[in-house]
């Protein structure tokens, strides 16, 4: 009889967790598995739990913050248990790239049937990260973002976070190294992913895939608000790499190092300071997904446009407040295309 772990943010997303879980744990039972439940009351909570679970799967209930914390508990483990995604977050990165449904029912029909997939993950210092890392304007900039202002405006928030704190023209050197290659940069803001995915754009990383073993790493060039308006189609239709001036590359380790002490966001959330050493660990979890496949959706031309106009209203607009033209913004119809894999410059 297979047994289940469910770890719960009873504060994660829309609050909506136990609820949830609790539907999550009635469909089981009724297969006749053995449920363990485990609401959390911090972060900590989440990964001990994992870091215990004597069960064969361990199900994260919530956001990427809650499934970061499950995964920084199953990793020091030799043969850890399969992970399961239920997405109650605001953001749910990792479950987009997994193609993990965001509608419970679904959802909870992807715990029942899918099979275990390999998913790479990487050690910070003496973290872990699942999906994306950021230092900067980034970092700086999801700072002041609300959990009422993702609930509203979901993934796109953090980009106009973004631009208004690109107008303090802040900027910092870094020092990185790979295996063999040393890079100096006075950039505004770095990057490194472990997904096609960030900040639940899905195209924002072609090149990238949950189990290729590699860290994605971008080093912005230094950007004017704006330069970094004209950037925004590159990001949203996967040609982020393709900026005038962005330095992009895939890696297994990387070191950054910076003369003035910056904290980095580690999926989503605050994490540790510079000097940080990131270094891949492959296909030692196994997560609950049916194979993904590299289907990337792309924003139809009207949604640019309109995207360009909700920017460009924002920049006149002292109050910052975009949630109507938002909204009008996600109107227009989308299509999807299918994308090969392109060469990833792959540096050791």
């Amino acid at each position: 009889m297979l047994s289940y772990t469910i770890i719960y943010n009873p504060a994660s997303g829309h609050a909506k967790g136990p609820t949830a879980a609790e539907q999550l744990k009635a469909k089981l039972e009724d297969r006749q598995r053995q449920v363990s439940m485990a609401p959390t009351k911090s972060a900590d909570d989440a990964r001990n739990f994992a870091y215990q679970a004597q069960s064969d799967i361990v199900v994260a209930v919530g956001g990427d913050g809650t499934i970061n914390q499950v995964v920084a508990g199953l990793a020091p483990r030799k043969q850890p248990p399969t992970l399961a995604i239920l997405p109650e977050g605001t953001v749910n990165n990792l479950a987009k790239v997994l193609h993990i449904p965001l509608l419970l029912p679904l959802a909870i029909k992807n715990i029942l049937e899918a099979k275990p997939q390999p998913l790479d993950i990487a050690q910070v210092n003496d973290r872990y990260m699942v999906s994306t890392l950021t230092l900067g304007v980034l970092a700086n900039a999801a700072l002041s973002v609300t959990q009422k202002e993702k609930r509203h405006f979901g993934p796109i928030i953090y980009l106009l976070k973004g631009f208004k704190v690109l107008a303090q023209h802040q900027h910092w050197i870094l020092h990185l190294n790979s295996a063999h290659n040393h890079w100096e940069k006075d950039t505004q803001f770095l990057l490194v992913s472990m997904t096609n995915s960030v900040g639940g754009f899905t195209n924002a990383v072609p090149d990238a895939a949950v189990d290729d073993g590699h860290l994605h790493v971008f080093i912005a060039p230094k950007l004017t608000w704006w330069r970094s308006l004209l950037a925004i189609p590159y990001f949203i239709t996967g040609n982020f790499q393709k900026l005038p001036g962005m330095t992009y590359f895939a890696t297994e380790q990387l070191t950054i190092e910076a003369p003035k002490t910056l904290q980095s966001r580690v999926d989503g959330d605050p994490s540790t300071k510079t000097p940080l050493k990131l270094t891949v660990i492959a296909d030692h979890i196994q997560v609950l997904a049916h194979r993904w496949e590299n289907n990337l959706e792309v924003p139809h031309m009207n949604d640019l446009l309109h995207l360009y106009r909700l920017l460009l209203s924002c920049a006149v607009s002292t109050a910052f407040d975009c949630r109507a033209a938002f909204f009008t913004s996600l109107n227009s119809p989308r299509i999807v295309r299918s994308n090969s894999l392109s060469k990833i410059p792959v540096l050791h």
